[in-house]
């Protein structure tokens, strides 16, 4: 099993996660992001909607859970929903250390990750991460 801890410096962090070797990770920034009918650095027409966007970012862990090696890490997958712990949308980002979520309503978000090797074997969830939009 993969593990990957993600935390959130300053934002709030908490629920249960997976234990194990790895760094943290963070959110690196949130905004606005524009969405709509339109054209690109024209206003946005009456059906245009305005959400905002969370970008993530972790450290690749080194290890699996029974301490071994990691060297067939295939990708990491992004869970998110609106109340801790009930992740009601994911998003498979490939093997990179980052993604952006956009079109987030207002509200709370929590967000945790997990990693996959190239079996198809899923680490359990990192830590949760919450951020207020």
């Amino acid at each position: 099993m993969l593990v990957l801890l993600l935390t959130l410096g300053g934002c709030g962090s908490g629920g249960s996660g997976s234990s194990g070797s790895s760094e943290g990770g963070r959110i690196v920034s949130s905004g606005n992001a524009i969405s709509g009918s339109g054209d690109s650095g024209s206003e946005q027409g009456p059906g245009a909607s305005i959400g905002s966007s969370v970008t993530l970012a972790w450290d690749k862990p080194d290890s699996n859970s029974d301490g071994s090696d990691l060297n067939d890490l295939a990708g990491y997958k992004v869970y998110y929903g609106t109340s801790s712990n009930n992740y009601t949308q994911s998003i498979d980002i490939g093997n990179t250390t980052s993604a952006v979520i956009s079109n987030l309503s207002s509200g709370t978000w929590c967000f945790a990750t997990t990693a996959y090797d190239s079996a198809g074997n899923e680490s359990g969830y990192s830590n949760e991460a919450c951020k207020t939009i």
